[in-house]
Parts: C-alpha cells; sequence; structure tokens
C-alpha cells in the first residue's frame, strides 16, 4: 500500500511539472521580447504569421511572440529585450530576424534565425536559458556572452565573439570562438575554423552594440517636492537607464 501510495505521490508531482512546464512554454511564446530602443529613422516592422509582409510599424513598448519576424530599414537600429532574463538583441539597418521560443527538456531555448543584415547581442547567464542565431551558414550556440553575427547577401556567415565563447557548428564541423577571434562561413557546409579578428573588425564589432555596452547611461528626472512652508522646490536627479527600464517593464 505504501509502495502504492507513493507511486501515484510521483505521478501527481510528474503531471503538476508538466502542466506548470506547459503554462510556462505558453507564456514564453506568448511574450518574448520588449521593443525598447527605435533609433535614428525608427522604421521596423512586425511580421506575425499569418500577416504579410510588410507587417506592421513597431513602437516602443511593444511585445514581440514567439514566431515575430521583425525587420529594419536602411536607416534604423533597433534594441530589443528579452522579458525572461533581460539579455539585449541589437539590429542593425536593413536586418530581418525570426524570434522563436521552445521548452527543450526543462531548457528554454531561444533562437534568432537571422536571414540578412546584422545583430548585436549580450546574453545573460541564467541557468535553463539559452539562445541559438541560426544562419544559412550555420548555428552560433551561446548560454552568456556577448557577440555579433552578420549574414552578407550572399548567405556568408561572421561571427566575432567579443565576450565570453560562442560555439558555431554546420554541416561541415564544430568550432568554439572565445572572446577576440571570429568564424566565417560561406555556406552550411564549409568547414568552420576560428582565427584572431583584425583590430578594425573588432572595432567595428563593438560599434555594432551601438550604446547597449560599455558605460551606462543615465536618464535625468525631475522631481518636484514641496517643503513645510509650502514651497515648491524642483530636484534634478540622475538615474542609470537601466533602472528606468526595469520601472518601465515592471521588473523589480
Amino acid at each position: 500500500m505504501t509502495t502504492l501510495r507513493a507511486s501515484v505521490a510521483v505521478l501527481a508531482l510528474a503531471v503538476c511539472a508538466g502542466a506548470f512546464g506547459a503554462k510556462r512554454a505558453d507564456a514564453q511564446q506568448a511574450d518574448v521580447a520588449l521593443v525598447y530602443r527605435l533609433l535614428q529613422g525608427g522604421d521596423m516592422r512586425v511580421i506575425r504569421p499569418p500577416q504579410p509582409e510588410p507587417g506592421t510599424q513597431a513602437h516602443v513598448g511593444d511585445r514581440l511572440r514567439n514566431l515575430d519576424k521583425v525587420t529594419t530599414s536602411g536607416s534604423t537600429r533597433a534594441a530589443l529585450r528579452f522579458t525572461d532574463d533581460g539579455s539585449i538583441l541589437r539590429l542593425n539597418p536593413n536586418s530581418s530576424v525570426v524570434l522563436t521560443s521552445g521548452n527543450e527538456n526543462g531548457v528554454v531555448v531561444r533562437t534568432l534565425r537571422l536571414e540578412a543584415g546584422e545583430l548585436w547581442t549580450r546574453v545573460n547567464r541564467h541557468q535553463g536559458i539559452t539562445l541559438r542565431v541560426n544562419t544559412p551558414a550555420g548555428v552560433a550556440a551561446v548560454k552568456g556572452t556577448e557577440f555579433v553575427v552578420r549574414v552578407d547577401h550572399d548567405g556568408t556567415t561572421t561571427v566575432i565573439t567579443l565576450e565570453g565563447v560562442v560555439e558555431f557548428f554546420n554541416q561541415g564541423g564544430r568550432v568554439d570562438v572565445p572572446a577576440g577571434t571570429k568564424v566565417t562561413a560561406a555556406d552550411s557546409s564549409s568547414a568552420p575554423r576560428a582565427q584572431p579578428a583584425t583590430p578594425q573588425e573588432l572595432q567595428q564589432a563593438q560599434g555594432a552594440r551601438g550604446d547597449e555596452g560599455g558605460s551606462v547611461q543615465g536618464t535625468w528626472i525631475e522631481v518636484r517636492l514641496r517643503d513645510a512652508n509650502g514651497q515648491t522646490r524642483t530636484l534634478m536627479l540622475q538615474v542609470p537607464a537601466d533602472a528606468v527600464r526595469n520601472v518601465l517593464e515592471g521588473r523589480p
């Protein structure tokens, strides 16, 4: 009897865990990322299946779902923030990427299918979450790092790692790409090989991050206070931009 009760308890826990995992997966698909910056031209489009291209104009604060495709114009740079771990994705002009969120054996897998253009991303280390960038020439897989991926018009893919390590693989093989190195693959059958990035390439890659890396920007906030005598005084406070975004996004 004790063994039977134990088995039933284990089964019940498994069912509850499965239900919780399913709800979590549904939530992840319903709310994958947040549009929090549109720079320069500000023309980014969101194509949500089965919606045809060119899709609808994106606005700061828009929520992006599983399988949404976002494209930037030739004069637009955009920044997205993943809603679960705060990782940042920066899209440069003339870029197109499809966001996919799934669950593989309890691990949240974010997949960015970069069809064209260039992206920079900083992935926060978070247990149970991993990110992949799929390109025509291969896949870049990471768990916590900063890197740039570029897809040229002919499908040639270049990955430059700024921090951490990126694992790049395709039909031709698999290679680790540590900080300061790059890998270039002409197609999915080209054997990938890591090599040092030139100072110019590293500088360009750091430029692709825009103002998302390096020193923290600040935002000035005007606070009006009334003293004991009823007089109103104005106080100007400089608050880190991350703190402001956290408040706007409902983060602690």
